[in-house]
């Protein structure tokens, strides 16, 4: 197995057509400049019930034509590779369009009222979500998004599962929940054995580092450990949205795969996901 000295490519890519701030090609342009072999877009899958942040139906036509021209214009520089993130919420996508997914929650479905509450967006939100929905109880909160979790990828099987617990994006300073406590804990690993049993890789992702919002990846290290005692695939990702992103921490995130008891690394290559070892 060929080994890997620094990570080359990211899956995991944000663009004017969802809401990135950069254009496909200007995030071709700067995975060249990063030295990059690989660079995969993942568009959010249009959603029906919040098209804020996401592709429109037919934005998701443009876009996958644009990806695929630029396949072609950067051949001899780069591979390009077609993706697409699928929320869980989302029903109208073949994943036959596209050459990987990314399996992602950023909802909490009402079972009361059939509003989707987003975990990712504001606190003030995630607060309502916990309040109205949940009486209050944090980890009530978090069950039903770790079970929104495990269905979508034994229902799917998405190559990659996105930042499995951006449940704690907002919750710096344990706000909503308690994430030392063992309940917490569970209930994570049980979402993440999920993962592996469908045979999905699962993503570190540096995102929400770069945004500013925690200090460590997801998924936390004591679930990277775990992920590690099962097995599991991981690969590395920057979520990036901006041509600043593409790369962000990368170096540190092979070394807390190293620490946390991984030997080897998954890459997006032009031919799928590869495996790599880490020296």
């Amino acid at each position: 197995m060929e080994k890997i000295h620094r990570i080359t490519a990211n899956a995991h890519t944000h663009t004017t057509w969802c809401d990135g701030k950069n254009t496909a090609e200007e995030m071709v342009q700067a995975a060249i400049a990063a030295g990059f072999s690989c660079l995969g877009f993942s568009g959010h899958s249009y959603t029906w019930f919040d098209k804020s942040y996401a592709m429109s139906q037919e934005g998701t036509r443009e876009y996958r034509r644009e990806i695929l021209d630029l396949k072609e214009k950067y051949r001899e520089k780069i591979d390009i590779v077609l993706g697409v993130e699928w929320d869980g919420g989302a029903r109208d996508l073949d994943p036959a369009d596209y050459e990987y997914t990314i399996g992602s929650c950023h909802y909490i479905q009402s079972r009361k009222n059939n509003r989707y509450y987003t975990v990712d967006y504001t606190a003030e939100e995630l607060e309502a979500c916990r309040s109205e929905e949940f009486g209050g109880d944090g980890l009530a909160m978090v069950r039903a998004y770790y079970r929104e979790v495990a269905s979508m990828v034994k229902e799917r099987k998405p190559t990659i599962v996105g930042h499995l617990d951006l449940i704690r994006k907002l919750n710096a300073e344990n706000r909503f929940f308690d994430e030392t406590c063992p309940q917490y804990l569970q209930m994570a690993k049980e979402a993440a054995k999920a993962c592996v049993d469908a045979g999905c890789i699962i993503e570190i992702n540096t995102g929400g580092v770069y945004k500013g919002y925690r200090n460590t990846p997801y998924p936390a290290e004591p679930l990277l450990r775990y992920i590690a005692q099962l097995n599991g695939r991981v690969t590395v990702n920057s979520d990036a949205h901006d041509v600043k992103g593409i790369d962000f921490m990368f170096p540190q995130a092979l070394t807390m795969m190293k620490r946390c008891g991984f030997s080897s690394v998954w890459q997006l290559t032009a031919g799928g996901m590869k495996e790599f070892l880490i020296p």
